[in-house]
């Protein structure tokens, strides 16, 4: 971690280490504070540190691996996932009274296909099987949205290659499949 940033976690100044995280335009800066601020306990810093995981540049990737290791951010990352069940726990009671009076409770899931599971062979009009998602459809969960997810061919090409696509999927849970509100 930089002096700079060691001695605003000193400080414990928690205001200028945000601005850091968030507005700095070199990436180890921004990661350094999110790990300061994770150091005082401040939740923002994890939760950059957790989306920085899913960046495209691997530096970043490998350095957001590297505080996510760190037992400072095991501990918090305890306490969090802790009371993110505790609020499911609050949300399935909830959903299960409302099914008991004859509400209505969905079920949401993103599934990503790639191009080699949706590009059948069939003739014009003939349509294909997909075989993945007929899986889920007789399972009971309904396409509600798709998003076709493209990748350039070259750098600065303007022409992009489908590559798959993310499927936004809707259950509607009945009152007899409370039970698969459990599962996670």
């Amino acid at each position: 971690m930089a002096s700079q940033i060691d001695e605003l976690v000193r400080m414990r100044d928690v205001d200028t280490l945000f601005e850091l995280m968030t507005e700095d335009d070199e990436w180890l800066t921004q990661l350094d504070a999110a790990e300061g601020l994770i150091k005082l306990g401040d939740r923002r810093g994890y939760e950059f540190v957790v989306t920085a995981i899913l960046s495209d540049d691997e530096a970043i990737r490998e350095v957001a691996q590297e505080i996510i290791d760190s037992p400072e951010l095991a501990k918090m990352r305890g306490e969090i996932e802790a009371e993110r069940r505790r609020a499911r726990r609050v949300h399935i009671e909830s959903a299960r009274k409302r099914l008991q009076n004859g509400g209505k409770v969905f079920q949401y899931k993103m599934v990503y296909l790639p191009s080699g599971a949706l590009m059948g062979e069939s003739s014009l009009g003939e349509g294909f099987d997909i075989p993945a998602l007929e899986e889920y459809g007789l399972d009971g969960w309904e396409v509600i949205h798709m998003l076709p997810s493209r990748r350039a061919l070259l750098v600065g090409s303007i022409d992009d290659h489908f590559t798959g696509a993310y499927f936004l999927l809707k259950k509607e849970v009945l009152a007899s499949e409370s039970a698969e509100l459990d599962k996670e």
